[in-house]
């Protein structure tokens, strides 16, 4: 888990992913600056892919257009999970996050977005700040939204076979039976 100096545009509504934050102003525009937090999922060459730990401007997922069943809590070691008054149950069970440093806090009101990946390039400055206890929850909670989010996708364009493998797929499969009819020592 790290935390990064994060900018992002001004829009309708106000800031509902950092702390700390600050409004500047650059060229005309105005925009939040504040930190971030990330939990690390899928490392890669030069990137990493990560979930967001957001408070929804210390509402939770009372926060309105906030999807609670993609959320779970997230709470430092040897505390325990808080729920907010009225809050909706979310879709995934609570992680431990280990602190490496005491003098870094996490909001009550703390929640992990597992739907939104994001990726974060290697050479981004970032401040590590501790370890999920239970990773276990955290993968299988991306793997369940990327599932849903597959099947939501199929539904809407009419494609099933958009998410298989590559090589089951029909276009590849025909692809690679007039290539090995060409060339029949050619291996797959």
């Amino acid at each position: 888990v790290f935390k990064v100096l994060w900018s992002e545009p001004i829009g309708n509504g106000r800031t509902e992913a950092m702390t700390d934050v600050e409004v500047q102003q650059h060229l005309g525009v105005q925009f939040y600056v504040g930190f971030r937090r990330f939990i690390v999922v899928a490392n890669d060459e030069g990137n990493c892919t990560c979930v967001p730990i957001l408070t929804y401007e210390r509402r939770g997922c009372t926060k309105r257009g906030v999807k609670p069943q993609k959320h779970g809590v997230v709470y430092p070691e040897g505390g325990r999970p808080h729920y907010l008054r009225n809050e909706p149950t979310m879709g995934f069970a609570p992680v431990r996050l280990h602190l490496e440093d005491s003098t870094e806090k996490l909001a009550k009101e703390s929640r992990v977005n597992y739907a939104k990946l994001v990726t974060v390039e290697h050479n981004v400055k970032v401040f590590f700040i501790g370890t999920i206890i239970d990773f276990h929850v955290v993968n299988a909670a991306v793997d369940r939204c990327w599932i849903l989010k597959n099947r939501l996708s199929d539904r809407q364009t009419g494609d099933s076979t958009r998410n298989r493998p590559r090589e089951n797929r029909p276009e590849y499969r025909d692809n690679r039976e007039r290539e090995h009819r060409r060339d029949p020592n050619r291996r797959q």
